[in-house]
């Protein structure tokens, strides 16, 4: 089975990072959540929508340093490996930001890939094993040209989108409250922790 992983915000938790970043924003406002919702609304309320641009920017940048694993991602990504079966990660983001400083955002994912996603310091993936994409169309392409038999991503509308591989199993990523079962379309299954995928390991 060849097994599709989506890479931020389904193997990366950025929850630490923003946090971080956010205490060294001297213009926020201690009583700000220290959260993506709570610095966006903030920065958009005040009409600082380029900040947040930015913010974005040095988050999937440098800041990834200080972005964890989901809890039991590695444990359950080396199960699907022992268990005979090929990971690879698809993800689709922008080169470079769209404002502020000039950061490769693919080498801070490759270099976040490569020191966070280890088990028993062996790399869970090759370099080979790694598809970044500039767009979501291009993503989607790669779903199906590399034959995936399940795809796990938190963007509903990737897994929906009417050129999504209709023999990909779509699994969706939204960890969370129970009323998002409500959303989730027939087609799709929702996956609220990496510990509901055991099945893939025994399969």
């Amino acid at each position: 089975m060849i097994i599709g992983l989506d890479l931020d915000n389904t193997i990366v938790c950025y929850d630490a990072a923003i946090e971080h970043l956010a205490s060294d924003m001297e213009s926020l406002p201690p009583d700000v959540p220290k959260t993506k919702l709570g610095v966006r609304d903030y920065l958009r309320a005040e009409g600082r929508e380029p900040e947040w641009t930015e913010f974005q920017g040095k988050l999937y940048g440098p800041g990834m340093a200080h972005a964890a694993p989901f809890p039991a991602a590695l444990e359950s990504i080396a199960a699907f490996q022992n268990a005979g079966h090929s990971t690879v990660i698809i993800s689709h983001r922008s080169r470079y930001p769209y404002l502020g400083p000039r950061y490769d955002l693919h080498e801070s994912a490759r270099e976040w890939i490569g020191d966070k996603l280890l088990i028993s310091g062996r790399s869970l993936f090759s370099p080979e094993e790694v598809h970044l994409n500039e767009s979501r169309d291009e993503k989607i392409a790669l779903v199906d040209s590399l034959k995936c038999d399940v795809f796990l991503d938190d963007l509903k509308e990737v897994l929906t989108d009417e050129a999504f591989p209709p023999t990909t199993k779509k699994l969706w990523f939204s960890p969370g409250s129970d009323e998002k079962a409500a959303d989730t379309p027939d087609e799709v299954t929702l996956i609220k922790h990496w510990t509901d995928l055991t099945w893939l390991s025994s399969n």
